[in-house]
């Protein structure tokens, strides 16, 4: 068996396609994953399978739609390249604060990405992660409408603050009782 973080995208945000993560931990155990966990309820999910990430992907995708009437893009990375991209972390060494750093996850490789000029934030691509440091926090950033994401074009994408990613790789790194 492989531990995989999933991270699905736009779930429970805002009050729009709600997914109380106790039912998705029923319904994905009874879909044949094993050692299913939440963190927050953000769509965010540490669990066991014994299939490649793409279908690992497809099926919790196929569930959320089934058992909750969601199509959402499904993240799916290993324990072992959640380790990785950590170890990779472009502004580590810095003391910055890691709400305030955030990694997007994309269902390819990420293309060119340049924050425009006079912007504070400082962005670096890397396969397919974008990590992005937004010194003022992430709601005051007006990067979004810079046009900044728009060559992602139909790359499906979600985003994760520092301390997320560390807590889902902590949570993949945990051995079975």
């Amino acid at each position: 068996m492989t531990t995989y973080a999933a991270l699905l995208r736009g779930v429970n945000v805002g009050g729009h396609r709600k997914v109380p993560m106790a039912g998705l931990r029923t319904a994905l155990t009874e879909a044949g994953f094993a050692r299913v966990r939440t963190y927050i309820q953000s769509g965010n999910l540490v669990l066991d399978a014994d299939t490649a990430a793409p279908a690992v992907a497809e099926a919790i995708a196929a569930v959320l739609e089934t058992e909750f009437g969601h199509r959402v893009p499904v993240m799916v990375r290993t324990g072992a390249e959640l380790d990785r991209l950590l170890d990779a972390d472009p502004f580590a060494g810095r003391g910055l604060d890691e709400a305030k750093v955030t990694v997007t996850f994309l269902s390819g490789p990420a293309p060119a990405l340049a924050v425009p000029a006079g912007r504070p934030e400082e962005a670096v691509v890397a396969g397919s992660h974008v990590w992005v440091y937004y010194p003022d926090g992430l709601g005051k950033s007006t990067l979004d409408r810079s046009g900044f994401w728009k060559p992602l074009g139909d790359t499906a994408a979600t985003t994760r603050n520092l301390r997320t990613v560390r807590r889902l790789r902590d949570m993949a790194a945990e051995t079975p009782e």
